[in-house]
């Protein structure tokens, strides 16, 4: 196996790794929040009005934290009058051990969080008041956190899988990219030494070369990497000018609401790019930024160039149905290394050699 080769199983094995242990540690780590903690979400609190949540308590050598989120009521009259922004309430949060003995008070605006050590065991009353003249909906969790520790410090061996699960994933992507860069690399050596051996020849070969499944897969990643950084930027560009006017709907709250509604829209958006990406290079050249940098080209049948209609109906599959397209792909037109879009389109993608011609009459050979 080539070295390029190697570079990428590896990295492989480092991101699958990777997300294997934080996906271990973190279900676990996720039941015990839930299990030792009151979570209540976008409950609503009238002017003037409070809302009681209790914990269990069963261990007083732990700390109990106490987070609390603030967002703005959805109601038609806070829209009206605040624009959807958060009004500048002040809210008072007051925890009373079973005895009634207050434990903490503090009074904020936005957001809070804090921890207190308890005194005996028991049901502990979190009672949360809105002080201002405006509706709005909190958040809470109260209980146990295993990675909070006393004075609010993060306790990081808590998160120690996790924490090695993330190193994983971002050690494997880097070395996927350092094995691509290798592969490229030694894609271009024997490019090169096939030129000069063909040089020398007097004859011409008919035979078109398939292009391997993992060659299609590197070429499509770099365009994958290519293209979403360009959105990326793109977005920023577009965004900048809202978020220096409009900073509030930055705010993290805001935003988390904002991906979960627009999330299917930016799927449309984006594969439509790649759509349009693919249909451009491939309808032109047969080469996009992947393809050319793997020597890879998307042809017809008879290894000739395609046209836009053809080009469009084939990146179809791989920018809308890319797993489903390459994975029926693969169980029923592995013969022509053809995705089902390709077989619909009457196209391939070959691997392109120096000094070949291509006719009407070929025979295919797998690389």
């Amino acid at each position: 196996m080539r070295r390029g080769y190697v570079i990428l199983v590896v990295g492989a094995a480092l991101l699958i790794s990777g997300i294997v242990i934080s996906v271990l540690w973190a279900v676990p780590f996720a039941r015990t929040i839930l299990r030792e903690n009151t979570i209540l979400s976008d409950v609503p609190i009238r002017s003037a009005g409070s809302v009681n949540a209790h914990t269990q308590v069963i261990d007083t050598s732990r700390p109990v934290s106490l987070a609390i989120h603030v967002e703005p009521n959805n109601s038609t009259t806070t829209a009206a009058t605040t624009g959807g922004q958060l009004p500048n309430n002040i809210i008072r949060e007051t925890v009373r051990n079973p005895n009634g003995i207050i434990m903490t008070s503090n009074e904020f605006s936005k957001q809070f969080f804090t921890t207190f050590k308890p005194d005996i065991v028991g049901k502990y009353t979190v009672t949360i008041y809105n002080l201002g003249n405006s509706p709005v909906n909190i958040g809470v969790i109260a209980g146990n956190l295993p990675f909070i520790g006393a004075n609010n410090k993060v306790n990081f061996s808590s998160l120690s899988g996790i924490i090695a699960g993330v190193i994983l994933i971002v050690a494997g992507i880097i070395v996927l990219i350092a094995g691509i860069i290798v592969v490229i690399l030694d894609r271009r050596k024997i490019t090169s030494i096939t030129h000069a051996s063909s040089s020398s020849a007097t004859t011409t070969t008919e035979t078109i070369v398939l292009a391997r499944w993992i060659d299609r897969f590197i070429a499509w990643l770099i365009d994958f990497i290519i293209v979403s950084i360009g959105l990326g930027i793109l977005f920023a560009v577009i965004s900048l000018p809202f978020w220096l006017a409009f900073p509030q709907l930055f705010e993290s709250s805001n935003m988390n609401m904002a991906f979960r509604n627009v999330g299917p829209f930016n799927y449309i958006i984006s594969s439509l790019v790649f759509m349009a990406y693919w249909t451009y290079f491939e309808s032109t050249t047969g080469r996009s930024i992947g393809k050319n940098l793997m020597h890879l080209k998307t042809t017809d049948l008879a290894g000739k160039n395609i046209d836009a209609k053809t080009a469009l109906l084939e990146s179809f599959g791989k920018a809308f149905l890319l797993p489903l397209d390459v994975i029926l792909g693969w169980i029923f037109t592995n013969n022509n290394r053809q995705r089902i879009f390709n077989r619909a389109s009457n196209t391939i993608v070959i691997k392109l050699k120096e000094n070949n011609t291509v006719s009407n009459n070929v025979t295919y050979l797998k690389d």
